[in-house]
């Protein structure tokens, strides 16, 4: 009778662990209650993120450009903020970087000191409005303003692994 008393209380217990849940594993059965949300990059750049004349009228002071800069850096980029050509030619003489962050408007003061690198980073214009078929002929990384953080650094990550970075 001992003997049958204890097969019969160990069929019991392994049928009732069945549904015992390790420590944690509650999260995943309940339908992944808990999501996270942070990007950590494969493939960090140096990031030179031009805030000039376009970029300040758009977003005022620079609490915008600094979330975004403080974004970019929590990803795991190294990113540097220069906010005049002059600014933009010393860095781009003292430093080398693989992508470059500016409003479309703010294009044309930058792309002379472009002219004088060896190794032309890869360039992210940032537009006001949707980007047309044609624009992205000639920027294929453009970005809508409306573009989130995510979308940024998908673009980012790719340009970097597409380069061997």
């Amino acid at each position: 009778m001992n003997k049958l008393t204890t097969t019969a209380l160990s069929l019991i217990v392994a049928i009732s662990a069945q549904d015992a849940l390790a420590c944690g594993e509650a999260m995943y059965h309940m339908g992944a209650a808990l999501h996270y949300h942070t990007f950590v990059t494969q493939h960090p750049a140096q990031i030179l993120l031009y805030s000039g004349t376009n970029a300040t009228q758009r977003h005022g002071v620079t609490d915008d450009i600094q979330q975004f800069d403080r974004n970019l850096e929590k990803a795991g980029h190294s990113v540097t903020v220069v906010n005049s050509p002059d600014a933009l030619g010393k860095a781009l003489a003292a430093h080398h970087y693989d992508v470059i962050i500016a409003y479309a408007g703010d294009l044309a003061a930058i792309q002379p000191q472009l002219a004088n690198i060896t190794r032309e980073p890869a360039m992210i214009p940032v537009f006001p409005n949707n980007v047309e078929d044609a624009t992205l002929k000639q920027y294929p990384l453009a970005l809508n303003e409306n573009a989130n953080i995510h979308q940024f650094l998908k673009t980012i990550e790719q340009t970097m692994k597409s380069r061997g970075t």
